[in-house]
């Protein structure tokens, strides 16, 4: 069948588009202004092709020449980033991924952030189980040895940088609150590696083993890849 003029060549990429799009990652895995050799050596292309780029970039205000040659990201830039994040409705991915949590351990899930001297449930997914961990949202608790309030604590002044293995991330502990209950906690950041609470599996003892390398690392993960959701990159 004979393609109509309209689509014909649309699955074929577009040279130029791509090329501009490896410009820009440039920018964003740099974080700083870049000479058009970074450029070139960043995305393989040569430097004259790259300034006649730059030339158009700048034109439409999505780069701006520096005095000292040097280019940085400009407010075109700045607006596009704004706009993904704005579209990002940060709660709607915070709860599927503890949806998911609930159901790939059976247990209850719940976010937590710091107030003061308090820890507060902001959060709760409930597990469907007739026994099991319930967290009444609002509620505070005063910070003690738990892995809600390990996390909260470890990790107050943001994302460590170069962690090997998301198992790294997770703190767990067993009848610290609750003499009958244990709970794997990891941490959720920004964008900015800001902490933005702590992600608590918690269960009955007899039932979920918090000690359990496969659960520490599988909850880890699950909660790094919302980190990762919420714009979080580890650069190192």
């Amino acid at each position: 069948m004979a393609k109509s003029p309209d689509t014909e060549g649309v699955e074929r990429p577009v040279a130029a588009a791509e090329r501009s799009l490896r410009i820009l990652d440039a920018f964003a895995a740099e974080h700083r202004p870049l000479t058009l050799s970074d450029l070139a050596d960043a995305t393989g292309l040569f430097k004259s092709v790259i300034l006649r780029y730059m030339i158009s970039f700048e034109k439409l205000s999505y780069v701006r020449k520096l005095a000292d040659g040097r280019y940085q990201l400009s407010v075109k830039a700045f607006q596009l980033g704004r706009a993904f994040e704005n579209s990002l409705d940060q709660r709607e991915l915070i709860e599927a991924t503890m949806t998911q949590l609930r159901d790939s351990t059976g247990e209850s899930v719940f976010l937590y952030v710091r107030e003061g001297d308090n820890r507060m449930c902001l959060m709760g997914v409930d597990s469907p189980q007739s026994l099991r961990v319930s967290r009444k949202v609002g509620v505070h608790i005063p910070m003690d040895t738990t892995s809600i309030s390990q996390v909260l604590r470890d990790f107050a002044d943001g994302a460590p940088r170069g962690v090997a293995q998301a198992a790294d991330l997770a703190r767990y502990s067993v009848g610290a609150y609750d003499p009958l209950t244990s709970s794997i906690s990891a941490p959720v950041f920004d964008r900015n590696g800001t902490l933005v609470g702590a992600i608590a599996v918690s269960g009955p003892i007899g039932r979920f083993d918090a000690e359990s390398p496969e659960n520490l690392a599988h909850i880890a993960t699950m909660v790094q890849r919302l980190s990762s959701m919420l714009g979080f990159s580890d650069g190192a």
